[in-house]
């Protein structure tokens, strides 16, 4: 009588459940951050007085004032956090329990920061932008609201990574695995969505473009 060994596949390691340290620091984080986005000064005020000449969504004009220091505080920091999550994860995903330790770590850095990150963006904007606008009806129609509404919406995902790093999300390796991967299409879904009807000339989508003060 003979008996066949089965061979398991190898599984990823099981996501570490974060410990109160780096709950604690993702804690201060989130507070600090969000303390500075809601009192620090108005970073979306537009000091060049640009105009609609070039016809454009506010979501346009929020990256091309203040050059560089809107473009990366709004643009290149939450998207270079997201790539480094998606292309680390593509990795984890496909070298199981073969991935090396530092490709881990950058994840979980990444995922820790994106959610408080995105967290401060979403209330400077929301106090600073969404609020004033909606209040004086100074929206460019509707490849401007779908522009920032898709944007914010980013909020969601990450902070979503950051509870899943935290361990309050997908308690088990499996279940924290897909979360993490879901999180990050999601982000690139809505972040792509933010820049395609961004970039687009609000006049196309019945937009009358007016005198702005």
């Amino acid at each position: 009588m003979t008996s066949t060994a089965t061979r398991q596949r190898p599984v990823a390691p099981a996501r570490t459940l974060s410990s109160p340290a780096a709950a604690i620091g993702v804690l201060i984080l989130t507070g600090v951050l969000s303390l500075a986005a809601l009192l620090g000064p108005n970073l979306v005020a537009d000091d060049l007085g640009m105009t609609m000449t070039m016809g454009m969504t506010h979501y346009m004009e929020l990256l091309a004032v203040h050059q560089p220091r809107n473009l990366l505080l709004f643009m290149a920091i939450p998207v270079v956090l997201a790539e480094t999550l998606a292309i680390t994860e593509l990795v984890i995903l496909f070298a199981r329990s073969a991935t090396p330790a530092w490709v881990r770590t950058t994840s979980r850095i990444a995922g820790l920061i994106a959610g408080p990150v995105m967290l401060a963006i979403f209330l400077h904007l929301l106090v600073n932008a969404v609020v004033p606008l909606t209040l004086t009806g100074g929206w460019r129609g509707p490849a401007d609201v779908i522009a920032v509404m898709f944007y914010l919406a980013g909020v969601i995902p990450l902070v979503g990574i950051t509870l899943v790093e935290l361990g309050l999300i997908g308690t088990d390796p499996a279940s924290a695995l897909k979360w993490h991967a879901t999180f990050i299409a999601i982000f690139l879904v809505v972040a792509h969505v933010a820049m395609i009807f961004g970039m687009l000339d609000p006049a196309v989508l019945g937009y009358q473009m007016i005198h702005e003060h």
